[in-house]
């Protein structure tokens, strides 16, 4: 009877461990991705920080499809560009026109540009190609920092024809440092 109840304390031990591992086990794509009203996960892995102000700690969120920091790069990327002015970790920032009398760059953002397969050529977009998305109407966008250049994003975006939701985790260095 000892060996029957040891074996399956060993059993529940081993059942347990499995199943804590594998709800650890996350597909990238989930994690570092979006989705154009509720569709298919579109994979934005890189992220990066661009026009960074040390003293604020503010400047633009990019999640991207493309490694932006290699200058050899040229061809399609998609990406979401978040401007925070000044960065709160753990801070949801709400959308707000900053000619609203009430914007607050601590509280609020105002640009959040989205590009889906638009030609990128010399650190920049093509104007012009694929499909821009930037009469933001509402949003919201939640940042926490774990380490020097790792961030947590959380964001949703309504745009005047889609709504954009999705998440990035991870490395966000400075775009050509």
């Amino acid at each position: 009877m000892k060996r029957v109840l040891f074996l399956a304390a060993i059993a529940v031990t081993l059942f347990s461990a499995c199943s804590k591992n594998e709800k650890n086990i996350t597909d990238p794509i989930a994690v570092n991705g979006f989705n154009i009203n509720s569709g298919d996960p579109i994979d934005t892995r890189f992220g990066f920080r661009a026009n960074w102000n040390p003293i604020t700690e503010g400047g633009t969120f990019v999640v991207s499809s493309v490694n932006i920091n290699d200058p050899a790069f040229t061809g399609k990327i998609t990406g979401v560009l978040m401007e925070i002015e000044t960065f709160v970790d753990g801070q949801t920032y709400k959308y707000m026109s900053k000619e609203d009398a009430a914007y607050d760059k601590t509280k609020h953002f105002s640009v959040a540009p989205t590009g889906l397969d638009v030609d990128f050529q010399n650190g920049t977009f093509v104007s012009g190609t694929g499909t821009q998305l930037s009469e933001l109407r509402s949003g919201s966008v939640t940042v926490k920092k774990s380490s020097d250049n790792t961030y947590s994003l959380k964001y949703i975006l309504d745009y005047s024809d889609a709504v954009i939701t999705g998440t990035f985790t991870g490395p966000m260095p400075e775009v050509n440092k």
